[in-house]
C-alpha cells in the first residue's frame, strides 16, 4: 500500500520582484538552480546529476535504488531555513530518478535530505557550501519536512514519513537539529509516532470497537488467518510540540490516542489509551523522562 503521509515541500513564498527582495527573501528556486546548476521548475529541469556518498544499509544493498558515485534524482527544494541576518540553508529533498525522468521509488526507498549553505554578501544571496545528503527518511522516496522552532535560537527540520504493509500502518518522526548553517546528520530523535493493525486481521475491527471506527469494506484486509488469542489489536495516533521558549531546546511532549485489545483478553472490551509521554534535551539528544510510547514495534 502506498505511503500514508505524502510530501508537502514547505518553501518560502516567491518574490514578485526578485532583484529587488533577492537579499532580504530569496527565491527557493533560484537557490536550487544555485546549488544544482542548470536546475528549473519543470519536469525535466528537476532531473540531475549528484554524487550520492556511501550510505551504509542502503547503497550496499543488492537491487537497491541508491547507489554510491554519480546518479540522476529528481530534486525538489524542501525547506529555506534563515540561521542569521546573512546565512541561510536549503533543504533539498532527491529521490532516484528512471530514464523515463520519472521518480524510481519503490516501498523502502527513503527520500533523501541534502542541505545548501548560503552567505549573503555584497546585497546577494552566494552558495557557500554544499554539505550534501544528511539523511534519508521515508518510502516510496516521500516524507514531509517543517521547520521547528527548538528554543529561541536554535531550529530544526522535522521529518515525518509513514506507510502500510500486510495490514500494517505507521508512522514516524526525526528530528534533525542545526549547528550554525549546517543540518547536523544524527537526529537528536527518532521514533513512532502512530501504528494500527486494523487491517491485518478480521477481528480486529470488531475487537476495537467503539474506541475505533471500523475501517470500509475495501480497505485492503490482509487477514492472517490467525486465532484471537495469539495476537493484540491496536490503534494509536500520536501529536508532538515543542516549547521554545527557552534559551535551550525545549521539552518534546507527544500526546498518544487511541485503543488497544490485547490477546489474553480478546473477548474483553478494548482500552483506551490517552496519555503523554515528554523527552527532555540533553547531550545532543531527546530522552524520556515521564511517559512511555505506546506504539506497538513493528
Amino acid at each position: 500500500m502506498r505511503a500514508a503521509l505524502l510530501p508537502a515541500a514547505a518553501v518560502l513564498a516567491m518574490s514578485a520582484c526578485w532583484p529587488a527582495a533577492q537579499a532580504a527573501e530569496p527565491d527557493p528556486g533560484w537557490l536550487m538552480a544555485q546549488a544544482f546548476p542548470g536546475w528549473d521548475d519543470s519536469a525535466a529541469g528537476h532531473v540531475r546529476t549528484v554524487a550520492v556518498p556511501h550510505l551504509p544499509g542502503v547503497t550496499d544493498v543488492r537491487g537497491a535504488s541508491w547507489e554510491t558515485g554519480a546518479q540522476r534524482v529528481l530534486a525538489a527544494p524542501e525547506l529555506v531555513l534563515h540561521t542569521d541576518a546573512t546565512h541561510l540553508t536549503l533543504v533539498a529533498g532527491l529521490v532516484p530518478a528512471g530514464a523515463d525522468g520519472k521518480p524510481a521509488a519503490a516501498h523502502p526507498v527513503p527520500r533523501a535530505l541534502a542541505a545548501y549553505q548560503f552567505a549573503r554578501r555584497g546585497g546577494a544571496w552566494t552558495l557557500a557550501a554544499s554539505q550534501g545528503i544528511f539523511a534519508l527518511r521515508g518510502f516510496f522516496g516521500e516524507a514531509r519536512l517543517r521547520r521547528v522552532a527548538l528554543s529561541r535560537q536554535r531550529q530544526g527540520v522535522a521529518v515525518e514519513y509513514g506507510s502500510c504493509w500486510g495490514g500494517y500502518c505507521g508512522t514516524w518522526l526525526a528530528l534533525y537539529e542545526l549547528q550554525g548553517p549546517t543540518v547536523l546528520g544524527t537526529p537528536v530523535v527518532e521514533m513512532a509516532l502512530s501504528g494500527n493493525n486494523v487491517n491485518a486481521a478480521l477481528d480486529c475491527a470488531r475487537r476495537l470497537q467503539p474506541l475505533v471506527k471500523a475501517p470500509p469494506h475495501d480497505s485492503g484486509l490482509h487477514d492472517g488467518g490467525t486465532a484471537p488469542g495469539n495476537h493484540d489489536c491496536y490503534a494509536v495516533d500520536g501529536s508532538w510540540q515543542v516549547d521554545p521558549a527557552r534559551a535551550k531546546p525545549g521539552d518534546l511532549v507527544v500526546h498518544y490516542h487511541g485503543a488497544i485489545s490485547r490477546a489474553e483478553a480478546h473477548a474483553a472490551a478494548p482500552a483506551a489509551i490517552d496519555q503523554r509521554q515528554v523527552l527532555r534535551y540533553h547531550g545532543g539528544r531527546y530522552r524520556a523522562v515521564a511517559g512511555f510510547n505506546p506504539v506497538p514495534p513493528m
